[in-house]
């Protein structure tokens, strides 16, 4: 995986420990950058997969119903978190 997705991959995760305090809006136009990125990856990894994932269900919850569950904040920081471990 290139340097830039892992940088990126590591800027989401940080945004995700901060973004509760921001405004759901905010926070979803944060994490868009690494969407971005990562759908146009390709990855293979499944880890970088799951991340995608849970992250664009938080993103899409914060945009269209203005909150998410704590579920989906500890999915997707969780996703996230194993991405980049297996990254280094």
């Amino acid at each position: 995986m290139s340097d830039g997705v892992e940088e990126l991959s590591s800027g989401a995760l940080r945004i995700l420990h901060g973004a509760r305090s921001l405004p759901p809006v905010e926070a979803a136009e944060a994490l868009r950058p690494f969407l971005e990125t990562m759908h146009k990856a390709h990855s293979t990894s499944k880890l970088a997969d799951a991340s995608t994932n849970a992250v664009t269900e938080l993103a899409r919850s914060l945009r269209e119903n203005h909150a998410a569950s704590n579920d989906l904040w500890e999915e997707a920081i969780e996703a996230t978190l194993s991405f980049v471990n297996e990254q280094s």
